[in-house]
């Protein structure tokens, strides 16, 4: 016992002090430095965003020192366990004096204890566990205030919340840290850099400028200094303070301790000063200087990029569309350089409406872009857009070109297949010749370009199909996604060609031979068959392709107005659909569109004249109505409302088992309203009661229906789905099952009540994959309409839970803050897939867009807990922790 932590005396002290600290604590400490090391050996630093004040900041690296951290928390816990000394000493009959007293009354003497929980908190941090984090960093400021580690606890306790994004508690302990008298003087950096830390995660970079200061002052460690310098620089920058961001630049490409770290900050210095300074010619000669440094060959996209920008900023376009392109080209392995260049590319293409090169510039620079990239949804949905423009131009110029090739005489016809032909050969002669002697460096160059920038700029005007593949491919995959291979015949859509009927033609889609949509036959592109198989030679074949030109032109003045607002090219997409089809099918679309960009562009005339169109061939449709009653939308928006509030009054009579008046409701709805939208929602409800309350053939019956009434509808396939039921399960027993299942009663929440206890647990909330569960969401109910959200929310359970019985609820959780919850679910699974499930669902989510809101799942008996404790914060920790 004389080494026992059961006692508390000076050798027993000495001994475990010793063992704790030079074996211990020792080999946890270099297990903490070895992942941090790592950590450091695969930081790769984008220059191109502010860099982060904490390189262990980054989510990606926290696996690689993983191991390590396990290491240092095994041997810290150990230590602990084994040479922590709680024991009082033996003071008795000693008369203690101020001191002893003071050393009496400690928690702990084994002096290496406290560093063995800061160091195991440390490796927490860095496994990104800041609830276990957080306890120990608490842990050591509430055991040992007397101790310096206190300091250093709560500062890593500040860089835990801010890592968690709780800014609030983070505040908090920074004011608590400000506010200690007795905070070291070499503590001041770190101090100063945490708070920086601090605003640089909330992007609140003025108030981050004077720590940063400060700690660039303070800061002993010369890479530090500059990191945190270079840092200061890039929001200068970002503030427009270009003379003070060169300064700094200029300070770090002189002391720089990595040639990556120098290099940037010399790219930088020349982007900050000449945008300050009128001697750009000086920095263009120092810029090409650079390109021709062999060290610079992995940076030349950089270099080439801020040339680009340097001829933008002077006006020179087609100087910085080439430097730009360079720059692409010559990103080999910085895949986020080759993004951003291809993206400027895009936005000048976009700017010059030039749809179709941008839309080339775009989708590279989408096959490059991380995801984390701040403006990143803005970028992707401009590229989709253009996507979807380009996908309607081209299929125009598609079908312009194949028609004016079906017009044309045969012997012509055949005349230029046999030119492509002959080109084809003589060019597949000369890539033989010379594929031994490029085959590496091409292999070599196509794996480092990327497979999207193998598009180069698209050709002006439509140009033949013939010399475009990426037409020709396009007409294929569409001609035959559609109807399969077909032979060039006349009623090639028909199975039987002998019978040919006039009525409507779509009718027959169902009866194509078996087979004939799978079959594939694209033969040699060096026979006339090959390029002949897509031109619309006979009645039918030309029908389909005006039907797809109509179709095109309707769809790019679409996109042109509602996408791009370029009201000038949506005017003329309009038009020339209309003078090319005077009866299209999208006519009454035309005239009331073209009313309304003409109204845009402050054309009366044409504007009247459209007006006057919608309201004299359509005055029976919404259209002609609204222009001539100007309350018309709001009354049918009024109307709309009503029909909401009605349908989930239904919805809700429906989960409480009152069957028959959701069956006189709907009912009554449906004979008042036979066109509207919300019919079929209504008339379903009605068979879904018709499967609580009969038996197995009328229900059966109803659904058939209900399937021949709404073949269109979305919630024909939901009828459909249920019918499949019959003859694969024991429909029976579903439909016992259905009659008698309870209906479920909705528990009061109460929000207040009873009393908290006096002291909250280290875990206030308990997991249980078997408990009921909930899907909550929370938000502000003043940002949103809550009613439609749930009415969206209630119709996507009848569309995909049509058989499951889920209440929507709509609790207060506070003074501004709102609970809808879908209960219940069986247990964790059923809820979690619940939730991955309406993700999906672009009616839902539509309504939650630029609103703040939490999503999560929880069980009943965590979900009252978090009514009572309305401590949200520390349950998305649970959540997180426990769920994701």
């Amino acid at each position: 016992m004389g080494c026992s932590v059961e006692k508390n005396t000076s050798s027993s002290r000495a001994y475990h002090n010793l063992v704790l600290k030079y074996n211990i604590y020792f080999n946890a400490n270099e297990a903490y430095k070895r992942g941090i090391n790592r950590i450091n050996s695969n930081n790769t630093d984008n220059y191109n965003e502010i860099l982060p004040v904490f390189v262990e900041s980054k989510e990606d690296l926290a696996s690689s020192a993983s191991g390590e951290m396990d290491k240092v928390i095994q041997k810290a816990s150990k230590g602990i366990k084994i040479h922590s000394i709680t024991k009082k000493p033996d003071m008795r009959g000693k008369n203690m004096s101020k001191k002893d007293r003071e050393f009496y009354d400690k928690k702990e003497f084994n002096k290496w204890v406290d560093d063995c929980y800061m160091i195991m908190g440390k490796a927490y941090f860095i496994k990104r566990d800041y609830l276990q984090a957080r306890y120990n960093f608490e842990f050591i400021a509430r055991q040992f205030p007397e101790l310096e580690t206190r300091h250093f606890a709560n500062l890593y306790l500040v860089r835990t919340f801010s890592e968690n994004r709780n800014f609030t508690e983070a505040k908090e302990t920074l004011d608590f840290i400000e506010a200690q008298k007795d905070l070291l003087k070499k503590l001041d950096a770190e101090f100063s850099v945490v708070y920086a830390d601090y605003y640089l995660k909330q992007k609140q970079y003025d108030e981050a400028v004077p720590k940063l200061n400060r700690a660039i002052k303070n800061t002993k460690k010369k890479a530090l200094k500059y990191r945190y310098t270079y840092i200061l620089a890039q929001i200068y920058e970002n503030q427009g303070n270009l003379a003070q961001a060169s300064e700094l630049y200029g300070q770090v490409a002189k002391k720089a301790r990595t040639y990556e770290m120098e290099f940037n900050a010399r790219i930088n210095e020349a982007k900050c000063f000449m945008g300050h300074s009128k001697n750009s010619k000086d920095i263009r000669k120092k810029l090409r200087k650079m390109l021709r440094d062999d060290k610079n060959i992995e940076y030349k996209d950089q270099i080439y990029y801020t040339i680009a920008e340097m001829d933008q900023r002077a006006g020179q376009t087609k100087s910085a569309k080439e430097n730009y392109r360079l720059s692409s080209e010559a990103s080999v392995s910085n895949d986020y350089q080759k993004a951003i260049s291809c993206m400027k590319l895009g936005e000048i293409y976009f700017d010059e409406n030039d749809y179709k090169n941008a839309q080339i510039y775009y989708d590279t620079c989408m096959a490059f872009l991380p995801s984390t990239y701040e403006k990143y949804r803005d970028i992707r949905l401009r590229s989709n857009n253009l996507n979807e423009l380009v996908r309607y131009t081209d299929e125009l110029e598609l079908q312009d070109s194949l028609q004016r090739l079906a017009k044309m005489p045969e012997k012509e016809r055949n005349k230029i297949i046999d030119d492509i032909i002959a080109e084809i050969v003589k060019q597949e002669q000369l890539e033989r010749e010379q594929a031994q002697q490029d085959q590496i460096n091409s292999m070599i160059f196509d794996q480092q370009r990327g497979h999207s920038m193998n598009r180069v700029d698209a050709p002006a005007g439509g140009g033949w199909y013939f010399y475009n593949p990426a037409q020709l491919s396009f007409g294929k995959n569409e001609f035959n996604k559609k109807w399969g291979t077909r032979k060039n015949e006349d009623h090639w859509r028909r199975k039987n060609k002998a019978v040919i009927d006039y009525d409507d033609d779509d009718d027959d889609d169902g009866e194509l031979a078996d087979g004939e949509t799978t079959k594939k036959s694209k033969g040699s592109n060096k026979s006339r068959e090959y390029y002949l198989q897509d031109i619309p030679l006979t009645d039918s074949a030309m029908n389909l392709s005006h039907e797809l030109i109509q179709e095109a032109l309707f769809n790019m003045g679409r996109v042109y107005k509602d996408r791009f607002n370029d009201y000038p090219k949506a005017i003329s997409a309009y038009e020339e659909l209309n003078k090319r089809y005077a009866n299209n099918e999208y006519l009454l679309l035309t005239y009331y569109n073209l009313y309304l960009l003409n109204k845009l562009v402050n054309n009366s005339a044409e504007e009247t004249k459209y007006k006057d169109l919608v309201i004299q061939k359509f005055p029976e449709t919404n259209y002609a109505k609204l222009l001539l009653n100007p309350n018309f939308v709001k009354e049918l928006e009024q109307k709309r409302r009503q029909d909401e509030d009605l349908y989930i009054q239904v919805y809700d009579d429906y989960m409480s088992g009152k069957f028959a008046k959701v069956n006189s409701i709907a009912t009554d709805y449906i004979n008042q309203n036979p066109d509207n939208v919300l019919s079929a929602n209504f008339d379903f409800m009605k068979v879904l009661t018709v499967g609580r309350t009969e038996d197995e053939d009328v229900f059966k019956n109803a659904l058939i229906r209900f399937m021949q009434d709404y073949s269109e509808h979305e919630l024909s396939n939901v009828a459909q789905a249920i019918l499949e039921y019959f003859g694969t399960t024991d429909i029976e027993g579903l439909i016992a099952d259905l009659k008698s299942r309870p209906t479920e009663s909705l528990a009061k929440i109460e929000t207040e009540g009873d009393s908290l206890a006096h002291s909250i647990p280290k875990e206030q909330f308990e997991f249980n994959d078997l408990d009921e569960h909930y899907y909550v969401i929370m938000l502000d109910p003043s940002k949103i309409d809550v009613k439609r959200l749930s009415f969206e929310i209630r119709n996507f359970n009848i569309f995909n839970f049509s058989m499951r019985t889920f209440n929507v609820i709509n609790t207060p959780y506070n003074s501004n803050t709102e609970l809808i919850t879908v209960r219940a679910f069986k247990n964790q699974r059923q809820s979690v897939n619940y939730s991955k499930m309406i993700a999906n669902s672009d009616d839902v989510f539509s309504k939650l867009a630029n609103v703040q809101y939490k999503i999560f799942v929880i069980s009943a008996e965590n979900f009252t807990k978090l009514q009572k404790l309305k401590n949200i914060n520390e349950y998305m920790q649970f959540y997180n922790d426990n769920y994701k």
